[in-house]
């Protein structure tokens, strides 16, 4: 599988994404990007412990011959969240401290994604399909048909999560969501919010298909992004088999 990745500040001081690719196997890889909230240094923690106890619980149950792929991320983002609340309770500098999550766990161009919060997965071809759902409170008011898709696009509060890891309860226990993807004919993208709020579907997909690589579609996506006045960080994954 062919991956690139790219990672920004965008017009932040501090990056509190943080980004996973990581080929676990002759034909495994595990993609991911988080997107940390909190004060200080909270979210650029809360990020970096997501996708550092996602990548060794994954890595534990790949090497253990587990091959439900759906199982193995759902156990992974448990353990997350509750090394995350568990940091959270013990430094008082932490205690708000959370985080987006969306994950890839792909074997042979098949797998699944998971996420929590609004940190995103699209599979492109001729045209682009968002796959994950965001978990937010502009997404709601959508899902009750109180604003539309493109009031959502512009709406003031579009940044606010309902469901993370870490501050959705101190215990830790918030369950993301499952979707299967393929890739054979497909390019899979994962992302933060700092590109998905400032460029539409359409505007990604046209970037991607326009690229010569993937890691050309990654500058230019970066790129646009920022064009737009993006101030927040910026991460985007490629993937294609």
């Amino acid at each position: 599988m062919n991956t690139a990745h790219i990672t920004n500040t965008g017009k932040r001081e501090n990056n509190e994404d943080s980004v996973l690719v990581k080929r676990l196997d002759d034909d495994v890889y595990l993609l991911a990007v988080a997107d940390g909230l909190g004060g200080h240094s909270a979210g650029e923690t809360a990020s970096r412990l997501a996708v550092m106890e996602l990548e060794k619980t994954v890595k534990k149950a790949v090497e253990e011959g587990i091959t439900d792929l759906k199982t193995i991320l759902q156990n992974a983002f448990e353990k997350a969240g509750r090394e995350i609340s568990r940091l959270g309770r013990e430094n008082i500098e932490l205690w708000d401290m959370g985080t987006t999550l969306v994950a890839a766990l792909i074997k042979d161009g098949k797998g699944i994604v998971a996420n929590v919060g609004d940190s995103r997965a699209y599979l492109l071809g001729s045209e682009i399909r968002q796959v994950t759902t965001d978990h937010s409170l502009v997404q709601e008011l959508v899902d009750r048909k109180v604003i539309s898709k493109e009031e959502a696009f512009q709406h003031p509060h579009r940044n606010i999560v309902t469901k993370v890891l870490g501050t959705e309860g101190m215990d830790g226990e918030v369950q993301p969501d499952f979707y299967e993807v393929e890739l054979s004919d497909n390019l899979l993208l994962l992302c933060s919010d700092g590109l998905s709020d400032v460029l539409k579907g359409e505007e990604i997909r046209d970037i991607v298909l326009k690229s010569s690589s993937l890691k050309e579609a990654c500058d230019l996506l970066l790129n646009e992004a920022l064009k737009k006045g993006g101030r927040d960080n910026i991460t985007v994954i490629l993937a294609a088999k």
